[in-house]
């Protein structure tokens, strides 16, 4: 391979390595700053009552999820909660078989706070989903916890921030169900809710005249003359037909030819010139080719 087509591939492929790595910058950016987690959250989860109540400790994978896009103000802002299974023991597991005609319930809180959302310190928007699972759910297999979603609505420009709140789970109905009440662990017990802020942006909207109406008063509009609808006179035409007289006609001939500087009695035909200038060069020629002829003969 030649070193300028080497060299060439080298450049091309850093070139393209160049403009995916920009667009991984600065087209992901947003995508991803509106993504926090998985990360891991204490949570303390106590079950039953009375003599059958139990407590135990889970560190939950939970994922905060907010808008692609830049919202503005009074728009909506739509938020997803997914709380998965503990990648570490112990699993978050069933005490009882869960049919796959029963619902899962579960409804949290999502603490968020900022400018945008008003004068309140906190707004907690308290999602709510029902599951049904699509297979019976076995003792000691990991329960399934549905996604939650929440919204907002903020109010001016700024940023606010979202975290995880308490959340309870609901498996079943009637005497049967069993509740979950999770609460989330204090900040001093890490992980805890306190590493895992949402940060939303809120932005005015773009300037665009293209879809707003104009509220500038028009001035007063110009009332239009109504041409007036003339009646155009009747033209009377008159067709004259003329006949030529046989007395109009040209009968004498002009006499003689065209002034072109000689005429038919001017001299010799030209044609006797030119046969004369043939024979001339016909004979040049041939007295040339025996010329040429005899000089091999002489020597």
């Amino acid at each position: 391979m030649l070193k300028s087509q080497a060299r060439r591939r080298i450049a091309t492929r850093a070139a393209i390595a160049g403009v995916l790595g920009t667009g991984v910058v600065f087209g992901a950016g947003p995508a991803f700053s509106a993504f926090v987690g998985p990360s891991p959250v204490t949570y303390s989860c106590s079950t039953g009552t009375g003599a059958s109540a139990a407590t135990a400790t889970y560190n939950f994978q939970v994922s905060l999820d907010g808008p692609l896009t830049t919202p503005s103000p009074s728009s909506t802002v739509t938020l997803t909660w997914v709380i998965a299974q503990p990648t570490a023991t112990p699993s978050f597991t069933a005490t009882a078989a869960i049919p796959n005609n029963e619902a899962i319930v579960i409804d949290g809180e999502l603490l968020a706070s900022g400018p945008p959302l008003g004068a309140a310190t906190t707004v907690t928007p308290k999602p709510t989903t029902t599951y049904t699972p699509l297979t019976t759910v076995s003792p000691g297999s990991p329960i399934p916890l549905p996604t939650m979603t929440a919204t907002l609505v903020p109010t001016a420009v700024g940023t606010f921030t979202v975290k995880p709140g308490d959340f309870n789970l609901k498996v079943g109905s009637g005497a049967s169900a069993t509740s979950y009440e999770c609460t989330v662990a204090s900040p001093a017990v890490p992980p805890s809710a306190t590493a895992l802020p949402l940060t939303v942006v809120v932005a005015s909207p773009s300037a665009s005249a293209s879809n707003t109406p104009s509220t500038t008063p028009s001035d007063t509009p110009t009332p239009t003359p109504t041409p007036t609808t003339t009646t155009p006179k009747p033209t009377h035409t008159v067709y004259e037909t003329v006949t030529k007289k046989p007395t109009d006609q040209v009968t004498k001939k002009p006499a003689g030819g065209a002034a072109t500087g000689g005429g038919g009695d001017a001299g010799p035909d030209g044609r006797v010139l030119v046969a004369v200038g043939m024979v001339l060069v016909v004979g040049a020629g041939m007295g040339g080719l025996v010329i040429r002829r005899r000089r091999p003969n002489r020597g």
